[in-house]
């Protein structure tokens, strides 16, 4: 991308969307209030599962795949963020998101029919990344005046993932004073603040660039692939409730999830501007970025699987002491975004240096996990894992999204980023979870199995059999997660193993090819 030139930074610093009688020094934290609003955004609160099945008689896939689907609609706004930007003012954009937001968290509250919750939070989720987006391109030159993404992208990152956290924390404290309804309310004043803000606050008719007209996008590749996606997250939500592929509701959807790979491939080769342009998935090192994406999502997906089932069923944590934990991911998340800066501006290292990083931390936090599995346990003591566990992703996170920027033209950049969050944001998450699931369900099966011999063999009067099956449900509970920890640990450490070794090319391939082909 080319350096803006002094003017352009000068003008950009006063952050000119906002009118005259703003003050210089409040725009910016103005700005960033905007983007932390917004991203308290999503449709559905997964944080308030257990109560939203409780009170809506639903599955927890239900609500889950309504989540997912706020992350779907997240995931394929990418390849039209900059044509989003440049086709609407900054103001009229904000108030058509805001408004929005508003009608779809009012119709999730209210709504008892699942597939419009599942619509709405989708399209929540597209206007969540794109009112961002045009957010933070209104100050990304306050923050970095070359538009260097080692400075602007741990900023982004710890507002965007501690954002994520900071809304689970909100959630779980307004449930633990009100019921779940009430995160819903809360988010709907904010926003009537933010509309009033942003219609008597910003400029009219500012513009970020010139005006380009909203057309020639490729409307119906993109249905396709948002079908496809939101196909493939129903398998991996719905696949342990209807087990699996001896289901007709599980088979049917594989079958249609393969029909639309399909016609999007097709219709990607077919025509001149497609959604997704096939050349996106062979630019340099994509494979490589998308399976540390997917080692990243199965690393964090046991803290919103298998930590859940143990702070809640072993330790007894509600609502509000769950929510307690996440202060350790968001204070992980920050730091995460400091390591990373300054390993790769002060320190000099490598990307993949940093991204090992990032995998130690996961390590840590599994090994720990693994040995705190105890009734005994106490709250503060899970604050340093998931302290380690933020740190992880926001390493993680930060250092590919930066290396993908290096390794991709900016032609592609955007579409790139969309492919990307097909395993990122979108159906990395369930499919990791359903693997985790799974592996828990099939080891307690077995445990039950094991272990049940030795319950027939004792001889137990009637009146105390209920607390020894008690104390028996539980011990079996916590030897499953014990085994399901030690398996991810085998894992992060098998991931570890890998990253080193890829290193050991440079040692086998000529110099000219390690100069052309190989990443930093």
């Amino acid at each position: 991308m080319q350096a803006p030139s002094p003017v352009e930074v000068a003008t950009a610093r006063r952050i000119m969307v906002w009118n005259d009688f703003i003050p210089q020094p409040v725009r910016f934290p103005l700005m960033l209030l905007i983007i932390v609003i917004f991203m308290f955004s999503g449709g559905v609160y997964m944080s308030a599962v257990a109560e939203m099945t409780g009170s809506l008689a639903w599955n927890n896939e239900d609500i889950l795949m309504a989540g997912y689907a706020s992350m779907t609609g997240l995931t394929i706004a990418f390849p039209l963020l900059f044509r989003i930007l440049y086709a609407f003012s900054t103001r009229e954009f904000l108030l058509l998101s805001t408004g929005i937001f508003i009608l779809c968290d009012y119709l999730c509250m209210v709504s008892e029919f699942l597939p419009l919750v599942v619509l709405l939070s989708f399209i929540s989720g597209f206007f969540k990344i794109a009112g961002t987006f045009v957010c933070w391109n209104n100050i990304q030159l306050r923050i970095t005046a070359k538009r260097d993404f080692a400075v602007f992208f741990p900023f982004l990152f710890t507002f965007v993932l501690g954002s994520v956290q900071l809304a689970n924390i909100a959630t779980g404290y307004s449930i633990y004073a009100f019921d779940w309804k009430a995160m819903h309310r809360i988010t709907i004043g904010a926003f009537f603040l933010v509309f009033l803000l942003i219609f008597f606050g910003m400029r009219k008719r500012f513009h970020q660039g010139p005006s380009v007209p909203f057309k020639g996008i490729d409307y119906l590749g993109g249905i396709l692939w948002s079908l496809w996606l939101l196909c493939i997250v129903f398998i991996c939500v719905y696949g342990e409730y209807y087990d699996w592929f001896t289901s007709h509701q599980i088979q049917t959807a594989v079958i249609f999830s393969i029909i639309l790979l399909l016609l999007c491939l097709y219709r990607a080769a077919s025509i001149r501007h497609p959604y997704i342009n096939l050349n996106t998935f062979s630019q340099h090192n994509m494979l490589y970025v998308f399976l540390l994406f997917g080692c990243m999502s199965l690393m964090s997906s046991t803290a919103t699987t298998i930590q859940n089932i143990f702070t809640s069923s072993t330790l007894g944590f509600d609502a509000r002491h769950n929510a307690d934990l996440n202060w350790g991911i968001v204070a992980g998340i920050a730091f995460g975004a400091g390591f990373f800066y300054m390993a790769l501006r002060k320190w000099q290292w490598r990307i993949k240096s940093i991204v090992f990083c990032g995998f130690i931390s996961f390590f840590c936090y599994q090994a720990m996990l693994y040995f705190l599995i105890d009734p005994s346990t106490e709250k503060y003591m899970l604050y340093l894992p998931t302290f380690l566990k933020g740190a992880g992703v926001s390493i993680v996170y930060t250092s590919l999204t930066y290396a993908l920027a290096g390794y991709v033209s900016f032609a592609y950049y955007f579409e790139a980023m969309c492919v990307i969050g097909f395993i990122r944001t979108s159906f990395g998450g369930p499919l990791c979870s359903a693997i985790i699931t799974r592996s828990f369900n099939y080891v307690r099966q077995e445990n039950t199995a094991g272990l049940g011999s030795y319950l027939d063999q004792m001889s137990i009067s009637p009146d105390s059999l209920m607390p020894v099956f008690s104390e028996f449900q539980r011990q079996i509970l916590m030897v499953s997660l014990k085994e399901v920890y030690g398996v991810t640990v085998i894992a992060a450490i098998i991931i570890l193993i890998a990253i080193l070794a890829s290193d050991y090319r440079h040692y086998f391939i000529p110099k000219e090819k390690r100069m052309l082909n190989l990443p930093n």
